[in-house]
């Protein structure tokens, strides 16, 4: 019964630091410090959920060097995956911006994810791998860039609505 509720409690804080992660990102640049206490607080519960899932639930002994590796590859993963997936929630606020996000985040989270699994390629697929990564980066960023200048003007509808909401009043 204690492992059901340790591991539920672990996806908890997992999922819900990657939500405010997402949110921190994409958000950013309407509002500085609410956004990034917001980022730095999903931060900091991934990160307890991917040290507590570690050492408490799958019992590893682990190294300071290890921890440290584990913390700075488990952030990137984070911020890697909440650039995708807040840049996929909130394009129409931030085209520009978000044309940029999703494909970084792409390199980004790809990079961590496989260091963090321990993934080992040889010197051909860590090529064809970075070729491949980037064409795709390449491409998400030329389409999103296109639907980003042919919508100018026409971003920001969740602040529009509620400024239209404040006017109501």
């Amino acid at each position: 019964m204690s492992n059901l509720i340790f591991s539920y409690l672990v996806y908890i804080v997992y999922f819900l630091g990657m939500g405010l992660v997402s949110s921190g990102i994409v958000l950013m640049p309407f509002n500085i410090m609410r956004y990034s206490a917001i980022l730095l607080t999903g931060l900091i519960l991934f990160i307890s959920g991917t040290i507590f899932n570690e050492i408490v639930i799958n019992k590893k002994k682990l190294s300071f060097v290890e921890i440290t590796k584990l913390i700075i590859v488990s952030l990137s993963l984070a911020i890697g995956i909440g650039m995708i997936s807040g840049g996929i929630s909130h394009f129409k606020e931030s085209p520009r911006y978000v044309s940029y996000l999703i494909p970084t985040g792409i390199i980004i989270s790809l990079i961590s994810f496989t260091i963090k699994n321990n993934y080992k390629l040889n010197k051909q697929s860590k090529i064809i791998l970075a070729i491949a990564v980037l064409i795709i980066a390449v491409v998400v960023h030329s389409s999103l860039s296109y639907f980003a200048s042919s919508m100018l003007g026409n971003g920001g509808d969740i602040f529009n609505n509620m400024n239209n909401m404040d006017n109501m009043h």
